[in-house]
């Protein structure tokens, strides 16, 4: 049995979920949420008859503080945790984590993250792409895919995929968009991990953001990498023209909120949209991205389709 596990992140409803999954030697959770929401997390589990020290295995799709900043409570409680290769050492030393961290939220860091605390080596299991667990009946394989985040997995098992935030952000009657954060977005790569997880052909995809997505799979990915691709090529020809980031942040705020009316997303879940994924980290993604990997396209004459 699956448990959507809502972290209520600043009493905010519905926007960061933990994935947890019923094995026979405990459960396993797929990304736990930041710690601030712990206390959360484990009432849920409580509710639906475990406690936290119940879970035995997490999976975590990437080190960002919104999906593994609970990861060290767990461990502590007798959890492994398993990580992309990239990410394992900054678990076990979160020093660059969190001066990172603190240089874009500053002394919000407490309020909107609680406590990072490094996890002991010894229950840190780095997964390499296609690496595969047995908890359990059944096997989690891990699949390597950057884009969001250079390490970024996302889990298998059964006909399920936990898909990390590289399968987008899809919170109510909304539609699915892509959270650019710098400093590691890549738009070839984040196409090539939806072709990854197209190719699983999954019944069922659950996203952190928020829970299983009802309708096609197929469907879903079609209109992630549609987005994906329609932003990358509109912050182009902005920073092509001349906008500075400041600027950038006020329309690209604008026209999110105008797609995703139009998309059917109410008042309120544009406002969610916006606390899972700030419109200014995507400009200082996005800008970071061009200048770092297109140089070249910012100043030369814009192909006539406009494809990337």
């Amino acid at each position: 049995m699956v448990h959507v596990l809502d972290t209520q992140q600043l009493a905010r409803r519905g926007i960061i979920a933990s994935t947890a999954v019923e094995a026979d030697d405990g459960l396993v959770l797929f990304d736990t949420g930041p710690e601030s929401t712990f206390a959360n997390v484990a009432e849920q589990l409580q509710e639906a008859g475990f406690a936290a020290n119940d879970v035995r295995h997490v999976f975590l799709s990437h080190i960002h503080f919104d999906h593994a900043g609970a990861a060290w409570r767990f461990a502590e409680l007798g959890a492994t945790v398993y990580v992309h290769p990239r990410g394992a050492p900054h678990l076990i030393d979160p020093t660059k984590l969190i001066n990172s961290a603190r240089r874009i939220y500053g002394d919000e860091m407490q309020r909107l993250w609680g406590q990072f605390v490094p996890i002991a080596k010894q229950s840190v299991t780095v997964l390499h792409d296609m690496d595969v667990v047995r908890v359990g009946p059944f096997e989690v394989r891990a699949i390597a895919t950057p884009g969001h985040a250079n390490h970024h997995n996302i889990y298998q098992w059964e006909d399920n995929v936990f898909g990390g935030d590289v399968a987008g952000v899809r919170l109510g009657g909304g539609p699915p968009v892509p959270p650019f954060v710098p400093p590691e977005l890549h738009i070839e790569s984040w196409r090539e991990s939806i072709g990854k997880i197209r190719a699983l052909k999954a019944k069922r995809l659950y996203l952190p953001h928020f829970g299983p997505i009802e309708g096609s799979v197929s469907a879903h990915l079609d209109a992630l990498e549609e987005r994906i691709c329609r932003w990358a090529i509109w912050f182009r020809d902005r920073i092509r023209a001349g906008h500075n980031e400041q600027q950038l942040i006020s329309t690209f705020t604008e026209q999110v909120a105008d797609e995703l009316r139009e998309a059917g997303a109410t008042e309120d879940e544009i406002r969610d949209y916006e606390c899972a994924d700030p419109s200014f980290m995507a400009v200082g993604a996005a800008v970071r991205y061009w200048q770092k990997y297109h140089p070249e396209a910012l100043s030369r004459v814009q192909s006539e389709n406009g494809e990337l």
